[in-house]
C-alpha cells in the first residue's frame, strides 16, 4: 500500500490546557484518494471555501465525524503540551515526532495546509534535518496546499477537532473516530 497523509493542526481551547497543540494525519491509501475526497467535498455547504470545524455547529460536528469514520482511513494524533514554549515550536516538535510516524507507515507524500512562507519553509527544514539524520527515508515528500484547494486537508481539521471537544468535556466526536485513532506524545 501507498499511503498519502494529509495534516492539519489545532490548538483547543485554553480554558480546557493551556499549551496544547494538536497535528492531526489522516492517512488514506492513494488507491481511495479521489474516492474520499468526493466525499469530502460534498459535505462543503454553499458558500464555504472549505470545512473548518471551528465554524461548524453541533449537527455538522456531528455529520463530520460520521463522515470521516466512514473514509477508508486512519488518524495519528500527535499532543504537545507545554505552556511555556511558543505555538511555533509546539508545531515544531509536534511534527518532528509525526513524521519519522508516517515514515515507518509507509506515507509517500504529505500535505499540510499552507501557511505564510516562512512558517512553510520551517516545516521542510525540519523535514530535511531528520532526512540528514536519517529519522525519515528518502521517499517521503512534503507538500504545502491551500486549505480550500484539497478536501483531504478538512479531514484532519475534524479529527483535531474531535480532539480539542474531548478535552472540553465532548467526548462523543472523538468516541466515533476512537478505533481509527493512535495518539503520540511530542
Amino acid at each position: 500500500m501507498s499511503w498519502y497523509a494529509y495534516v492539519d493542526e489545532s490548538e483547543p481551547d485554553p480554558r480546557f490546557g493551556a499549551g496544547t497543540y494538536v497535528l492531526a494525519a489522516a492517512l488514506i491509501d492513494q488507491r481511495d484518494h479521489e474516492t474520499a475526497q468526493a466525499a469530502v467535498a460534498a459535505l462543503r455547504l454553499k458558500g464555504q471555501r472549505k470545512l473548518h470545524w471551528h465554524d461548524e455547529d453541533a449537527p455538522r460536528r456531528k455529520l463530520l465525524t460520521e463522515t470521516i469514520a466512514e473514509l477508508p482511513a486512519l488518524h495519528l494524533i500527535v499532543v504537545k503540551v507545554d505552556q511555556s514554549a511558543t505555538s511555533e515550536r509546539r508545531r515544531r516538535l509536534c511534527l518532528a515526532r509525526l513524521l519519522p510516524e508516517l515514515d515507518r507507515h509507509g506515507v509517500l507524500e504529505v500535505y499540510l495546509e499552507s501557511r505564510e512562507r516562512k512558517q512553510n519553509q520551517r516545516d521542510m527544514k525540519i523535514l530535511d534535518a531528520m532526512r540528514a539524520q536519517r529519522q525519515v527515508g528518502a521517499q517521503l515528500r512534503l507538500y504545502h496546499q491551500p486549505g480550500p484547494a484539497n478536501p483531504l486537508l478538512w479531514v484532519p481539521d475534524v479529527v483535531a477537532g474531535a480532539v480539542g471537544s474531548e478535552r472540553a468535556g465532548e467526548p462523543s466526536y472523538l468516541d466515533r473516530l476512537s478505533g481509527l485513532t493512535t495518539f503520540y506524545e511530542a
